[in-house]
């Protein structure tokens, strides 16, 4: 399969399950059990916990998840979940360079698509930051 048609179909499926602008609408709600277990790895395997605290408030290792624009991304489940698997460049660190977030990569895409699942279930009062 060609990148293109991979691209394709990620964006698709992602069209499908969360709309055309990549959010859920106000109304909608993510299934509770998926919530649930994206919480238990955000807290376990993924190890997320680790920076941005258990409820995700964030730590001096990571910024709150809960409160705050975002500053990488828009909010939405789809970026979630992209920056889930793939991490990103965040806060500096010590030295006043910028830090990259670790990615789960212990991790498969389904246990990922859960605890972005959960991260959105947190803050979904967050904005992109201008």
């Amino acid at each position: 399969m060609s990148r293109i048609a991979v691209v394709t179909s990620a964006f698709l499926v992602a069209l499908v399950l969360v709309g055309p602008v990549g959010r859920l609408a106000a109304q909608d709600s993510l299934p509770t059990d998926r919530v649930a277990e994206g919480r238990a790895l955000f807290q376990g395997a993924g190890d997320c916990a680790g920076c941005h605290g258990a409820d995700g408030t964030g730590t001096s290792e990571g910024p709150s998840l809960t409160s705050g624009p975002w500053s990488l991304g828009d909010g939405t489940l789809a970026w979630l979940t992209h920056m889930a698997r793939h991490g990103g460049w965040g806060v500096r660190g010590r030295d006043g360079e910028p830090q990259r977030m670790r990615g789960p990569t212990v991790l498969d895409s389904a246990q990922v698509a859960r605890v972005a699942d959960y991260v959105f279930s947190i803050s979904r009062s967050k904005t992109r930051g201008q």
